[in-house]
């Protein structure tokens, strides 16, 4: 499925959770798009990832935690019925 990025798009970093105990992929979260943007950043536990997106994401203009969790659900819940957050490669 081929997607184009908008001019001015609204995105965030999420660290995607890996059940398998695998480090979490740092994924691009993009408003508008069914699937997550893979990156070749890991964390090596869930919380690092965390603290990674979050200075990442302060430089996007999210202010803290809340801001980009929020939008970071807003965008996997509008792609829930096609990926629930996995990566199209």
């Amino acid at each position: 499925m081929p997607a184009c990025i908008p001019d001015d798009p609204d995105y965030c970093f999420w660290p995607a959770p890996d059940g398998d105990g695998e480090p979490a992929q740092i994924r691009i979260l993009v408003e508008g798009f069914a699937f997550a943007i893979p990156t070749a950043l890991v964390a090596l536990s869930h919380a690092d990832g965390l603290a990674l997106c979050e200075r990442l994401n302060r430089r996007l203009g999210h202010r803290d935690r809340g801001s980009w969790t929020a939008f970071a659900a807003r965008c996997l819940r509008a792609g829930a019925c096609g990926m629930n957050g996995s990566t199209l490669h």
